[in-house]
This record gives C-alpha cells, structure tokens and sequence, in this order.
C-alpha cells in the first residue's frame, strides 16, 4: 500500500498560487514583529502547514498574501492600458 499524499491547507495553496518571486513569508514576519510578535520563519511555516493554529499570524499572513494579489492585479491594469495607449 502506497503512503497517501497529505492534501495541501489552504494557506499552502496560497503560497504555491503566489510562485516562487515573492516576499510574503518576509513581509508577515516584519508584519509580525511591528505588532511584537516574535516568530521565526520555520514557525510560521509551520503554521502555514497546519500544525499551528495561532489567529494572528494566520490574519496578518492572509492580509500580506491578499496585499500581493491586488498589487498584482494592478500592475497587470495598468501593463493592459498601457498596451492600450500605444
């Protein structure tokens, strides 16, 4: 019997649709420490796998990752109407 693959959370999702050019990881953190929260970076992978289920570093990693997403989209905006000016 073939070991199952253990399904990805939600928030590794998250990481995997963000690819691999991105700071969120480093952002959260400096998020994280302006609120005096201390965290390293293995911890707050492992809260991204699951195996913690701290509130506050689940909000602010989620509020980084959706500030990336709409900086993404309005640089893709703005690329469309420059491709539109021309």
């Amino acid at each position: 019997m073939e070991p199952k693959e253990k399904e990805p959370t939600a928030l590794q999702k998250v990481l995997q649709k963000l690819g691999g050019k991105h700071t969120v990881v480093r952002d959260t953190l400096a998020r994280l420490q302006e609120k005096s929260i201390k965290i390293s970076q293995s911890a707050l992978y492992q809260t991204i796998a699951g195996r913690s289920h701290s509130k506050e570093i689940v909000d602010v990693f989620l509020e980084v990752a959706e500030a990336e997403f709409e900086r993404r989209r309005q640089v893709e905006e703005r690329a469309r109407q420059l491709l539109g000016a021309s």
